[in-house]
């Protein structure tokens, strides 16, 4: 039923990214420009490095969460590790989105660069 089919779904995505992760066993970085949000966010965790740009339009966040649905790609798990568990729950708990210099002050972001330097 459906239920499997969600299970299904998150299951997969933690497949894919430990098949990425074994072909390649090389640093990955993820190149944040724009909006970084629920099933994106929580890829960009798994990477080893998080680049993103100074835009406006760029933000982090698990939005998901407002209407009901727990991140099911880990993003509960990650995102309290990564960037301690007092600054994690707005994000987990109320869907708070993050513009890249906050997310830099709180770690979640390695570096913030314009738009043009993250292309080069």
């Amino acid at each position: 039923g459906e239920e499997e089919s969600l299970e299904r779904a998150c299951l997969d995505g933690h497949a894919l990214f430990e098949r990425l992760r074994e072909a390649k066993p090389i640093p990955l970085v993820a190149a944040i420009h724009g909006a970084c949000l629920g099933g994106g966010l929580e890829w960009a965790l798994k990477c080893d490095a998080r680049v993103a740009t100074s835009s406006p339009k760029t933000k982090l966040g698990l939005p998901e969460v407002k209407l009901g649905l727990l991140p099911g790609w880990g993003g509960t798990y990650a995102l309290p590790k990564l960037i301690g568990v007092t600054n994690a729950l707005p994000v987990i708990l109320q869907g708070t989105e993050l513009r890249a210099d906050k997310a830099r002050k709180l770690g979640l972001v390695d570096h913030v660069c314009d738009a043009p330097s993250l292309e080069a």
